[in-house]
């Protein structure tokens, strides 16, 4: 199991994401963090805020090259960042829930 996360520059986006994953059944547990600061350098190479909204959630981590190649698909030119980050434990019905609700692989 991994914990899945997805960076974009747009709500609107992430919100297509969540749905989109969801339908597939790719990714279980959503949370949209709206009000992320990511720090980039500019045209002068100095640091300086940028709001960005943060997709977090969980799935298999068989299912991760599936989920970038949905996102390849639908955002070719506008791909959000995205990596995981493996789960070491997880409480056991909950492990149960996300092998359930989650594609088969």
């Amino acid at each position: 199991m991994v914990q899945i996360n997805i960076i974009t520059k747009h709500a609107k986006q992430a919100n297509e994401i969540t749905a989109l994953l969801y339908s597939r059944k790719l990714i279980v547990n959503e949370y949209i963090l709206k009000e992320v600061v990511g720090r980039l350098p500019n045209d002068q190479n100095e640091l300086t805020n940028v709001d960005e909204v943060l997709i977090v959630g969980t799935t298999k981590a068989l299912l991760f090259n599936t989920i970038v190649s949905t996102l390849k698909e639908k955002y070719p030119d506008n791909l959000p960042v995205v990596y995981a980050v493996p789960i070491v434990y997880m409480e056991e019905s909950q492990t149960e829930a996300l092998k359930a609700n989650t594609a088969k692989v």
